[in-house]
């Protein structure tokens, strides 16, 4: 099973309404599944937000945004890997995945 960013963009940023150092946003993913000579794709909305301040630009603040969106990917298609047999045991990590 391999995963594959197709695309990604950021919809939705907004400033946090309470905590002023934080922005919000939505980030938009498609992310192509491959398993067994099939591909899928799935349409992913992720809820992030990254810690910023008036002095960050606009790029960098939608860096901080992207790196986080990168990070909740990673996490997920970690789990997504690993192992699972028949009885729904799930297994260790293997070193691709």
């Amino acid at each position: 099973m391999t995963f594959e960013i197709k695309a990604c963009s950021i919809d939705e940023m907004r400033r946090h309404p309470t905590l002023k150092d934080r922005t919000q946003a939505n980030v938009k993913v498609m992310l192509r599944e491959t398993l067994a000579r099939q591909s899928f794709d799935h349409n992913l909305t992720l809820k992030v937000w990254a810690n910023t301040d008036d002095r960050m630009t606009p790029a960098e603040v939608k860096t901080a945004l992207l790196t986080k969106a990168a990070h909740i990917l990673k996490r997920t298609v970690t789990v997504a890997e690993l192992p699972v047999d028949a009885a729904g045991n799930i297994g260790k990590a293997t070193l691709d995945g």
